[in-house]
């Protein structure tokens, strides 16, 4: 949140002092996005030692913020920032390919535990990973996170609009040029539907 003044290179920060305290949400998950993008794609690393691994991207995996206090809120304020920022990574690996080396169980771990920036990179990162393939277990994941597909009896699950959106558009990526007529009907008919008495999203036109 920083820019830089020409010729002088001048760093001015942006006065943040009026703004929400998750202000810097979405620009530390688009940093982290940034970082990651700077990955070599999978075919074309040419050391296969220095190739992303499983343990790599779990041993990156930043600590749960502490409980927030007058005494550590900026210790808490910094790990929450770097959490976000994961998420934004963990969607880069999985546009640079590299996510499948990630288990199930890891996944899981991640969309349970994990926060909702956490939540819309595992999602749109392994929707890229295995975009166009139809893969059901990705699918089942993704149609977890969209309330139009949760039975009735399910529908008291409260999902974020961020997650809901990001679980429609990794939807589309995952099943990217195979005519599936049923997926491709769903989302025609999303696209369409009123909204339903989700009135306190404020992000609701993203979905």
């Amino acid at each position: 949140l920083k820019g830089r003044l020409l010729p002088t290179n001048a760093t001015i920060a942006l006065d943040t002092s009026e703004c929400t305290a998750d202000f810097t949400v979405w620009p530390e998950f688009h940093n982290g996005v940034a970082a990651g993008l700077q990955v070599p794609l999978v075919h074309c690393q040419s050391d296969k030692n220095a190739c992303i691994t499983r343990t790599w991207i779990l041993y990156n995996r930043p600590p749960p913020a502490p409980s927030s206090s007058e005494d550590n809120a900026a210790d808490a304020a910094a790990s929450e920032a770097k959490i976000h920022c994961h998420g934004g990574v963990l969607l880069a690996l999985g546009l640079r390919g590299h996510l499948t080396t990630l288990e199930m169980s890891d996944v899981y771990d991640y969309l349970t535990k994990g926060t909702v920036t956490t939540t819309v990179g595992m999602l749109l990162g392994l929707a890229a990973n295995k975009r166009g393939s139809c893969d059901l277990a990705v699918s089942k994941m993704l149609c977890l996170h969209i309330p139009s597909l949760i039975p009735q009896h399910f529908s008291a699950i409260d999902v974020a609009s961020a997650v809901q959106a990001s679980a429609v558009l990794g939807t589309g990526l995952l099943f990217q040029r195979s005519s599936h007529r049923m997926m491709t009907e769903f989302l025609l008919n999303e696209i369409g539907r009123r909204p339903d008495s989700d009135v306190t999203a404020f992000d609701r036109e993203a979905y």
